[in-house]
């Protein structure tokens, strides 16, 4: 069933079997592999963000519940971190490399070559590769269990009144972060401002039921912003490895793409930060309320 609440449903049962689904599914995806440990890894992550971002959405009521769980699917997604970020570097710079001159295009693709191989070496590496993932599946076991034995107060108000509370933190999170990123646009704040609105984002995705055509139309937008963010991350973890290991290039490659990962940043950065200026111009609160009194309409 789809990552999303159902207003007429308990929250209780609601926040359950949203949460048990994609534990699930990050374990199936570490246990059974089909399209290698590297894809596994990628989806597993990606399941556990939208589960931290299901227990955020109910952390005004589970606070203590949100603290502990949230830190242990963090801490098992970064265990597995290492390998899936030598791929996202891989296509990073393939990404770049479409987008360049027919000399920096080169140096681009000779960058591919050598993150490739970097990679194996990364594999190597991890010679208990599969033990740190076995350790990962017990982690979201007991994770899925810990959900399990969460309840909630069920009732149509309180449930309203707390997603209008954790809508209007986010929102507000994301404001801060994108002031932030105007004011010293540093790969570090413009990452901060893409974990704020893949909050966010997935808050529309939860709450879609409440106001269907409004919100996904927005979450279509909060997504582009999102890829955007994404990209200047990749760039600025390229950057800063080829600056890091300068023996994967040689130095004249290592100048040329530096320089070009440079301008592409900079240019994704303006229009993330008019992007982010467009969608978080409301006020966090008129939001907030606006969700809860759609939220009573729909269940």
């Amino acid at each position: 069933m789809a990552y999303r609440l159902k207003p007429a449903k308990r929250f209780t049962d609601e926040f359950q079997r949203i949460a048990g689904r994609e534990l699930d599914k990050a374990i199936s995806a570490l246990e059974l592999r089909p399209e290698g440990t590297s894809e596994a890894i990628h989806v597993a992550r990606r399941c556990l963000k939208r589960t931290r971002a299901l227990y955020r959405l109910a952390a005004p009521e589970a606070r203590k519940f949100y603290k502990s769980e949230n830190a242990r699917l963090r801490d098992a997604s970064r265990t597995v971190a290492d390998l899936r970020d030598a791929t996202a570097l891989i296509d990073t710079a393939t990404i770049l490399s479409e987008r360049l001159s027919d000399e920096e295009r080169a140096a681009a693709e000779r960058a591919v070559e050598a993150l490739r191989v970097r990679k194996g070496w990364v594999v190597t590496a991890e010679s208990d590769l599969d033990a740190t993932i076995d350790a990962m599946i017990a982690e979201l076991r007991d994770a899925k269990a810990a959900v399990g034995k969460r309840s909630f107060a069920n009732g149509v108000r309180p449930t309203a009144y707390m997603l209008a509370a954790a809508w209007r933190k986010t929102v507000e999170r994301a404001q801060l972060a994108l002031a932030a990123s105007h004011q010293q646009p540093t790969p570090e704040h413009f990452h901060t401002l893409r974990k704020r609105t893949q909050d966010y984002r997935f808050y529309h995705l939860l709450l879609q039921a409440a106001w269907p055509g409004i919100i996904l139309a927005r979450e279509r937008q909060v997504k582009a912003l999102i890829d955007r963010l994404g990209f200047i991350h990749d760039l600025a973890v390229l950057g800063d490895t080829l600056a890091r290991e300068p023996e994967l290039l040689p130095p004249q490659d290592i100048a040329i793409l530096r320089h070009a990962i440079g301008l592409e940043m900079r240019a994704e950065e303006r229009h993330a930060l008019a992007d982010g200026d467009a969608l978080f111009g409301d006020v966090a609160g008129k939001e907030a309320e606006r969700i809860a009194i759609l939220w009573l309409a729909a269940a």
